[in-house]
């Protein structure tokens, strides 16, 4: 199909929109003029082989920018709920550092340029290179070129079935986080419990001194053995996640 000028802005907005929020594409350390060019390219290539409808009635600036602001939004969306399973690991890192003494130790998240705590960063860049090696960021890229299917341009209704799924889909992260952690957190509870009978029965030692050590290294066992289902979870999320966007996509164009 022949280059269109006015499928390539479309198709630019939505596609910035994703820049913004997605992972990977939303990487504070790729500098914004890379991420520009890289939206503009990746626009103009999808500008010739994606079919955009749009109404013939967008000659006004105003309506023009309103639909851009729109394409942008869609794209936002897509790209916040692929960004949710992460947020979801960041807060189950965070369980896991508060309970293993790590609660005070963070460092500089990439994705987002924030502190985040040192297990949830550990466990988000395993997510992160899980995420890479099943060609997550690709299925973002074909949810856009599909999403013109559902949701063409001036198309979106944001009916209660779309908001019911967002707040379904924040929910669950929550639950996410507090099952991925719950390994951790039984391990160290059982450690503390230990302790606690080892005050009782040795009252010379110092449970102080002996239980932070103790603490972190169980909790380090138990990642380190889990870290195979770890894996095996985050792949299993992945595909939810991508089944959660199929469906905000379907009722952003009902």
């Amino acid at each position: 199909m022949p280059f269109s000028i006015e499928s390539f802005f479309f198709i630019l907005g939505r596609m910035s929109g994703l820049f913004l929020s997605a992972p990977i594409f939303s990487n504070r350390q790729v500098p914004v003029r890379v991420k520009a060019l890289m939206v503009v390219i990746i626009s103009a290539t999808l500008a010739y082989f994606v079919p955009v409808n749009y109404p013939a009635d967008l000659d006004s600036p105003a309506y023009y920018l309103a639909a851009l602001f729109l394409e942008m939004f869609i794209g936002y969306t897509i790209g916040i709920v692929a960004y949710t399973v992460f947020a979801a690991i960041q807060l189950a890192g965070q369980i896991m550092d508060m309970q293993m003494g790590f609660g005070i130790v963070n460092v500089v998240d990439p994705q987002s340029g924030t502190q985040i705590p040192l297990m949830g960063n550990f466990i988000q860049l395993m997510a992160l290179l899980m995420y890479l090696a099943i060609d997550g960021h690709h299925y973002l890229l074909q949810a856009i070129v599909q999403s013109y299917q559902v949701v063409p341009v001036m198309g979106l209704h944001l009916t209660g079935s779309f908001y019911d799924l967002i707040v379904k889909i924040s929910v669950y992260m929550f639950v996410i986080a507090v099952k991925i952690s719950a390994p951790i957190v039984i391990a160290v509870l059982t450690a503390d419990i230990a302790m606690g009978f080892i005050a009782r029965t040795v009252p010379q030692m110092n449970v102080f001194i002996v239980g932070l050590p103790l603490k972190i290294l169980v909790g380090l066992i138990t990642l380190f053995i889990l870290l195979p289902v770890y894996i095996w979870v985050f792949n299993v999320l992945f595909v939810r996640f991508f089944t959660y966007l199929d469906q905000v996509i379907m009722t952003m164009g009902l």
